[in-house]
């Protein structure tokens, strides 16, 4: 048995003093932002490939509708800047296979999904399920409406976002 040890001893001598610093890779759900499709279409990568995270809870205008598709898309920008990093929360698939999240910069708590129904540059999903905070998403569209915010203070007509 003493022999063993020594053999262990001698095994793992040369690893005493040696500091190994790995740098391990980020939870899956950590992704950096490629760039901004729309007003609530992203493109990120973890490390690989990238691919296509839509926005769950929220509608915005699509970039088709003109001004105000333009507007949503240039909000969501100002918020993800490419190469930040964020967490894809509480996903979920589309029917049409490209992956729902609650988007969430490093060091914040507020989703981005909310925060583009705060600015009134996105309707709360009415389909929303359980996804996300309803209750929150709800009353940022009050809000946003209430105070005429983005696409509400526009004039009658040009804030339509087509559900």
């Amino acid at each position: 048995m003493n022999r063993a040890l020594r053999g262990l001893f001698l095994l793992f001598l040369p690893m005493v003093g040696t500091i190994v610093r790995a740098i391990p890779p980020p939870p899956p759900d950590d992704v950096r932002i490629v760039k901004v499709l729309n007003g609530n279409t992203i493109v990120v990568t973890p490390y690989g490939d990238p691919f296509q995270v839509r926005l769950a809870c929220i509608h915005s205008p699509q970039l088709e509708q003109g001004a105000a598709g333009l507007a949503a898309k240039a909000a969501l920008e100002s918020l993800l800047q490419p190469g930040a990093w964020v967490t894809l929360a509480t996903r979920s698939q589309a029917p049409d296979g490209v992956e729902l999240a609650e988007i969430i910069p490093a060091g914040t708590t507020v989703p981005i999904n909310l925060r583009q129904v705060q600015a009134g540059m996105a309707l709360m999903e009415p389909n929303a399920s359980s996804l996300c905070s309803q209750d929150s998403y709800r009353e940022a569209e009050l809000s946003a409406r209430r105070r005429r915010l983005g696409l509400w203070g526009r004039p009658a007509g040009s804030n339509q976002i087509r559900r």
